[in-house]
């Protein structure tokens, strides 16, 4: 069985877009300027001409926040379900300890057993090759990229601020979780 390794934050959970709103908020109302150096970028750490005190203080006041009431992306949990049939699928996210709750809960009320979670991955290319994956669903870029390059396929889940990036035989630009069904069932 072929396995898909997904990221979590603006893949299967929204908070990628909490992180925009509540960065504009912050920099509003805590900085009070407009600091943005590039609204395409997809972390307010490269967003922003935040100090690392300032990165700091955002993060404190709002990931809790924003990870605990992330919304699921639409369709996400009915095209998962479906590639459940077909593929086994793990989870290769960022997320801390603290923040893993909710990607646990996610899974089990859409009964969605026995999928490893790999949490605190940064790189994430040891943990696909280890785990030998087939495919990849990813809202970063440079990781879409590194699996591709890897002769990993790799779907680039794009924000709607992010630009598209160029397309090969591993690597495709998605922007919905209907075009990332049609992508699998398709290649």
């Amino acid at each position: 069985m072929k396995k898909i390794a997904i990221d979590i934050d603006g893949v299967v959970f929204d908070t990628e877009d909490l992180f925009r709103v509540y960065s504009e908020i912050f920099d509003v109302d805590v900085i009070g300027k407009d600091s943005i150096l590039d609204n395409t970028q997809r972390t307010f750490q490269k967003r922003y001409n935040w100090t690392e005190e300032e990165k700091q203080k955002f993060y404190n006041l709002y990931a809790s926040t924003i990870v605990e009431n992330g919304n699921i992306m639409p369709g996400a949990d009915i095209v998962l379900k479906k590639l459940y049939e077909n593929y086994e699928i793990i989870v290769v996210t960022a997320r801390n300890d603290k923040e893993i709750d909710s990607v646990y809960r996610f899974l089990e009320e859409n009964n969605l057993k026995n999928v490893k979670v790999f949490n605190n991955e940064h790189d994430k290319i040891d943990r696909y090759l280890s785990e030998n994956v087939s495919y990849v669903i990813d809202d970063d870029e440079n990781i879409c990229r590194n699996a591709a390059n890897n002769k990993i396929k790799a779907l680039f889940f794009k924000s709607s601020a992010a630009n598209p990036i160029q397309e090969n035989s591993c690597l495709k630009n998605v922007n919905n979780w209907g075009e990332i069904y049609k992508c699998l069932k398709m290649y």
